[in-house]
């Protein structure tokens, strides 16, 4: 009974410090890091759309302070004294304006100032004067040519508007470019410590091959020749694995700068890269890509603006004749309180109209909006036509990186074999090893171009999808 006693203790001792030391391995080790997170990440701590952030809420910022124009304005205007009723140049006065779209405007203005007259020398009476000049007008303004019209009357907001959308379209084509980085250099950082796991294998079958070699070498089985031909493999091998470490910590920092983290943080990545293609022809990938770009949108609505820059440049043209509707009562008061009142209002009507005789600022505006409207529209047309040639360069590029992969792979599964076969032989002493060490550089290359191809796939994936514009960070990455 004390000898099972014992025995559960000491079982119950392994099961508690192999707990600890699991406990303790796992909380050392880096934390994982998928694809889907690292983009995630970036979205949310990228330098360039932080500034995108800020781009957007100036934008509105500008909307905003383009929509004040069309709401009421209250300036209050008091000038008085403390006490003292009587004393000269003293305002009370209130004004509301409000302007519509239309360019119409309408004003009204209560209020009341103090005056007075100088008595006259040796004249009876009191020496001054003091009365109340009453001034209530409501005014009604329309532009007949100059400012008529919602195009020329919220063109300022007409152009913050468009501002405040395109800085929208601009965040989403930046979230696609830094999705695009973040992949590529998530994708590169597998494909480099593919390779140096790759480089690390034909390292261990290199010295393997040099210790054989010298063991041969000793036996008088060999000759000096192919001792010297292993360790060039080796040092060949070495120098491989360096090269591959170091592009490794190279796709590293630019992983950690382009999801916004600081150099250095340790983490692990998964080792699969997927093998996936849209399956989309030439033609309706340039059809889906005309729909869909957003910087081919931004381009036309740049287009349908400088519509209507030379729309409102011509009616800047036009003389300027305004007519005015106004209701006022305009009195002389012995009191304050006698200066407001809802009687003696006269209904008036006048005219506004002028021209300048120098409209050369206004033609040479005028020219500058029809040049820029057809360069806008060369843009535009431009830009298609090399959004077509790129989306059908993609595509292209796209099916020869399928078929590198497939003769990538059969390469991959030749060269195995021929080391195998060569190894075996130089086993068997049918060859000298410099069939071995041919076929371990031709394996070692032929396994770091099928990682590279991968990778490049699997981006060019994305990239596609990003030149279709229908790239959506969010959800296509996975």
């Amino acid at each position: 009974m004390r000898r099972k006693k014992k025995l559960r203790e000491l079982c119950g001792l392994c099961v508690l410090v192999l707990t600890t030391t699991t406990l303790r391995v796992t909380a050392q080790s880096p934390p994982l890091l998928t694809l889907k997170h690292a983009v995630s990440e970036a979205l949310a701590k990228n330098e360039r759309l932080l500034n995108q952030h800020d781009n957007i809420e100036q934008s509105a910022l500008g909307v905003r302070l383009a929509r004040n124009t069309f709401q009421p304005k209250v300036v209050p205007n008091v000038l008085g004294s403390f006490g003292q009723t009587d004393i000269n140049s003293q305002n009370y006065r209130v004004d509301v304006t409000q302007k519509f779209t239309t360019g119409t405007e309408v004003r009204f203005g209560v209020g009341t100032s103090t005056s007075q007259i100088p008595g006259l020398p040796g004249v009876s009476g009191p020496d001054d004067i003091h009365f109340y000049n009453a001034d209530t007008t409501l005014t009604l303004s329309q532009p007949l040519l100059r400012g008529f019209g919602p195009s020329v009357a919220r063109r300022s907001l007409t152009s913050a508007e468009l501002r405040r959308t395109d800085a929208d379209r601009q965040q989403t084509l930046t979230e696609q470019q830094v999705a695009l980085e973040v992949a590529s250099a998530y994708y590169r950082v597998v494909a480099e410590q593919a390779i140096v796991e790759v480089a690390k294998k034909s390292l261990d079958r290199s010295r393997k091959l040099r210790d054989g070699s010298e063991a041969k070498l000793d036996a008088g089985l060999v000759s000096q020749l192919d001792v010297l031909r292993a360790q060039q493999l080796v040092s060949q091998a070495e120098i491989q694995l360096f090269d591959a470490q170091s592009g490794a910590d190279d796709a590293r920092d630019r992983l950690m700068f382009a999801m916004g983290r600081p150099a250095g943080e340790p983490f692990l990545v998964q080792s699969d890269i997927p093998r996936t293609s849209d399956a989309v022809d030439a033609e309706d990938a340039v059809g889906m890509a005309v729909v869909n770009r957003l910087d081919l949108k931004s381009l036309a609505a740049s287009g349908a603006d400088a519509d209507h820059q030379v729309r409102y440049a011509r009616n800047q043209l036009l003389p300027q004749v305004d007519v005015n509707f106004a209701f006022t009562r305009r009195e002389t008061a012995e009191s304050f309180r006698r200066s407001f009142g809802a009687d003696r209002f006269r209904f008036a009507t006048f005219f506004n109209i002028s021209t300048p005789v120098d409209r050369t600022p206004q033609i040479v505006d005028y020219q500058n909006a029809l040049i820029d409207r057809d360069r806008r529209k060369r843009d535009a047309a431009t830009l298609q036509r090399r959004i077509a040639d790129d989306v059908k360069r993609a595509i292209r590029e796209r099916d020869r990186l399928e078929r590198t992969l497939v003769a990538a792979d059969t390469s991959v599964e030749i060269g195995r074999k021929e080391v195998e076969v060569a190894q075996l032989r130089y086993e068997r002493g049918l060859s000298n090893n410099l069939d071995v060490v041919t076929a371990e550089s031709n394996l070692l290359t032929a396994e770091s171009r099928r990682i590279a191809t991968l990778a490049d796939s699997a981006v060019a994936r994305l990239s596609l999808r990003a030149m279709l514009g229908i790239l959506d960070p969010r959800k296509d990455v996975k």
